[in-house]
């Protein structure tokens, strides 16, 4: 018999095995990746749907203030509150009121100075009316 006749081994494919390992370590990577994003997006929702909530709350809440407003500065709430002697009202005297006097032309033509108060300013004929010739 011959002595060196070599055992058989069980061999094991080290590339083999290590493309696969790297290949499930990869998809299982992103299997919790996609379960972190999806857990993510329904804790966001829920934040979301209770700010609408919370906006529909202070929405409807603003809209009976301003009917309450409307209620309380009609014609009718005041002339009831004039009528049980709540609000007083007084006549404007003559010394609180601003009299202004007429504006005057500041040419025989009629034309009213009354952005301008250069009198040798004309306006041109070719330009717009919005510009001035000095």
């Amino acid at each position: 018999m011959n002595q060196n006749r070599r055992r058989p081994n069980n061999v094991i494919e080290v590339n083999f095995l290590a493309r696969w390992l790297v290949l499930v370590l990869m998809i299982g990577l992103g299997g919790l990746f996609f379960v972190y994003l999806k857990n993510q997006q329904h804790s966001i929702g829920d934040q979301t749907r209770g700010v609408e909530a919370m906006l529909r709350e202070v929405e409807s809440l603003n809209a009976a203030l301003d009917a309450k407003i409307t209620g309380l500065t009609s014609r009718g709430a005041l002339q009831r509150r004039l009528d049980d002697g709540y609000l007083k009202l007084e006549g404007i005297r003559d010394t609180a009121i601003a009299r202004i006097t007429p504006a005057q032309p500041a040419e025989s033509d009629g034309v009213l100075r009354t952005a301008l108060h250069d009198p040798d300013s004309r306006f041109d004929p070719e330009a717009s009316p919005r510009t001035i010739n000095r």
